[in-house]
């Protein structure tokens, strides 16, 4: 088995990367057309809508993530014969399980609807259609996943992430375009469904371009299908839990608030957590990455996690420190005066939440990718109940701003027990072998808590100057090693070449 080079692991991350950065930047510009095209209650049930076949995409058993992770170890193993059937066999039991979560939406939209969230009268009809093509869509967005799954195994990233771009861009045009013709949410939402369809089939076909599939006939066995479970079992908990942590404070803004106050925390949600592009782009390198190398070399898998770590850090805390600190300005000149009033100190205390997020990610993939899922589930489950009552409790006092809070409390605790379990599967002393890197991180975040509170621009200009500039410095002398330099430019270099 050979370690996958620095070089590929580099391009496919920035292939990633571009695959979420430019929807991204469609997202900033169209959001504030959509939000004074459809109202501010109507742009929260569209902010809903995207949550649940967020949510529902995932509803797979955990069978997509472990399809990555069985075609990788059997690419890493020249054990290419077993590939078709483990494909044919996931994709079926994908549809199967997928169809469930179609059947469960379906029957409760009307609930959800009417009971749960706290919509207008004269909006609720037309919500309830749009929740039932969510569902019937739930199929085509998760075996999706699967086969993006087994390109991921590939490393075919330049291929996913122009698709993905598409998707992404059409997720915020599609219902820009509408607008043109009508605000109707229903007819958005069959538009969107119509675009996953194109993109099912545009992931089918580079698929069916791998020689391994190309070759072979429609094949299912049950023999594959216990060790899939398996596998898939822990991550289903995770797949299923994870995500109605992510999603579960919209929900529960929507039931005991209103839509409306949905738009004031969803808006700046969604622009400070596309930061974790930038994670997502590598740990989706590393994925497949790890599962081939890390029973034949840990070394270099630890290795790889570490750096990667590192790297991200350096990246993302310039941007969410001057976030931060200009949230007032930012959300000034982007929605205007009413959404600083709502959505300032939420932005401020997501921004927070994504520098631990940002780290999270690393030993959480690092966790699955060794066949550990059961740690990161065990964790998820650990969590959920607290965060619920806390959120339960706290929305009434504070709301959105209480929201924000209590989800920077469950990430920081998130973050700390992933990265206690990582170290113990290494037997590594991390604490004292990473002091100065620990320290690091921890001066960083507490400058960016300290910008929360400066409220005079004059005042935040200087420091925030000031606070890159010891950052820059510390990063240049402490924390970029000689090695690191040399894989920087070495990278750099051939990739100008």
């Amino acid at each position: 088995m050979k370690n996958i080079s620095s070089q590929l692991l580099l391009k496919n991350s920035l292939y990633n990367l571009a695959g979420s950065i430019i929807p991204l930047f469609v997202a900033l510009f169209t959001i504030p057309f959509l939000i004074k095209g459809l109202g501010e209650e109507k742009f929260g049930i569209l902010s809903l809508a995207w949550i649940v076949i967020g949510y529902f995409s995932l509803f797979d058993f955990g069978i997509g993530r472990t399809l990555t992770k069985i075609v990788a170890e059997n690419i890493g193993t020249d054990k290419d014969e077993d590939i078709p059937v483990i494909f044919w066999t996931s994709l079926l039991l994908m549809f199967i399980v997928s169809l469930f979560g179609s059947i469960i939406l379906f029957l409760f939209t009307p609930h959800l609807v009417l009971n749960i969230f706290k919509i207008s009268t004269i909006y609720e009809e037309e919500t309830i259609y749009t929740f039932y093509t969510l569902a019937i869509s739930i199929p085509i967005v998760t075996t999706t996943a699967g086969l993006r799954g087994v390109l991921e195994a590939y490393q075919k990233f330049g291929v996913i992430n122009s698709i993905k771009t598409v998707l992404g861009i059409f997720t915020f045009v599609g219902p820009l375009l509408c607008l043109i013709f009508t605000n109707n949410l229903f007819i958005i939402i069959i538009l969107l469904t119509l675009i996953r369809f194109v993109i099912w089939i545009f992931y089918y076909r580079e698929c069916d371009k791998l020689e391994s599939i190309r070759k072979s006939k429609i094949v299912i066995s049950k023999n594959f299908i216990k060790p899939i479970i398996k596998i898939s079992t822990w991550m289903s908990v995770s797949n299923f839990i994870g995500p109605l942590l992510i999603y579960v404070d919209r929900f529960l803004i929507g039931a005991m608030i209103s839509a409306v106050a949905v738009t004031y925390y969803t808006t700046p949600y969604e622009v400070i957590t596309k930061l974790l592009v930038i994670p997502s782009a590598l740990t989706g390198v590393l994925f497949p990455a790890i599962s081939s190398n890390y029973k034949i070399n840990p070394e270099y898998t630890h290795k790889l996690l570490l750096k990667s770590i590192k790297y991200v850090f350096i990246l993302i805390f310039p941007v969410v420190f001057v976030i931060i600190t200009f949230s007032s300005e930012g959300i000034y000149i982007w929605l205007g005066e009413d959404f600083v009033e709502h959505s300032k100190l939420v932005l401020q205390l997501l921004g927070m939440g994504i520098l631990l997020n940002s780290l999270a990610y690393f030993p959480f993939t690092f966790l699955q990718s060794i066949g550990r899922p059961d740690i990161t589930a065990k964790i998820h489950l650990f969590e959920l109940p607290f965060y619920l009552l806390l959120m339960v409790y706290i929305i009434p006092k504070l709301g959105i701003i209480g929201v924000a809070f209590v989800w920077v409390i469950r990430i920081l605790v998130d973050t700390l027990l992933l990265f206690y379990f990582t170290q113990r599967v290494f037997a590594d002393d991390f604490i004292n072998k990473h002091k100065l890197h620990l320290v690091f991180v921890s001066s960083s975040i507490l400058m960016a808590l300290v910008s929360i509170f400066l409220t005079l621009l004059i005042v935040k200009v200087i420091f925030a100057l000031l606070v890159l500039m010891i950052f820059a410095l510390v990063v240049w002398k402490k924390i970029i090693n000689n090695e690191d330099l040399s894989f920087i430019l070495s990278r750099a270099k051939s990739l100008g070449s």
